[in-house]
């Protein structure tokens, strides 16, 4: 597709998750969704926000910027007047799934042998991008949340159970 051009080029795709980013700080989300081609438009940046979710190896400090649009947006649907549909119902779920299960992905895989420092371990980049989250988070609260027991009952029955090999049989946890 042409709209990847130039963006293999590391300092091209930060620039342009940035521009992403500062996008909704100039204009209003009831403006967007009048304008011709914002189907299409919001669609392909959901795409862009997917495939950089699944990069996190490569575009984690880019993320905050993506995600802070998407926050934005949704933080925007209260005051959107009209009948034009945001689609952001449709999007912003999988985002949100898409965040969650790349965070899980790079514990998983552990520190690749190319990256000098592990994503994870960067307090404030998380931090930043966690401080966007909850908006994704509440706009659709009941699927988020589902989602997230969901990925999570497995994670927490294994510690359970790893937890309880390790415990000495006759250890009094009470003392």
């Amino acid at each position: 597709m042409c709209w990847k051009a130039g963006l293999a080029d590391h300092d091209n795709y930060h620039e342009f998750c940035r521009l992403l980013g500062r996008f909704r700080v100039n204009y209003q989300l009831s403006e967007l969704v009048n304008v011709e081609g914002y189907s299409d438009w919001i669609r392909l940046v959901a795409e862009f926000t997917l495939k950089s979710l699944q990069s996190w190896q490569w575009a984690s400090n880019s993320v905050y910027y993506l995600l802070g649009m998407w926050s934005r947006l949704v933080s925007s649907v209260p005051y959107l007047k009209g009948d034009a549909p945001s689609l952001l119902d449709e999007f912003v779920p999988k985002i949100t799934e898409s965040f969650i299960t790349s965070r899980f992905n790079s514990v998983q895989a552990g520190l690749p042998d190319n990256l000098s420092e592990n994503p994870l371990d960067n307090a404030e980049l998380l931090q930043e991008q966690l401080d966007c989250f909850p908006y994704l988070c509440r706009f659709q609260y009941e699927s988020s949340s589902l989602f997230i027991i969901n990925i999570m009952e497995p994670v927490l029955q294994i510690y359970t159970e790893r937890a309880r090999l390790h415990v000495p049989e006759n250890s009094n946890l009470t003392d």
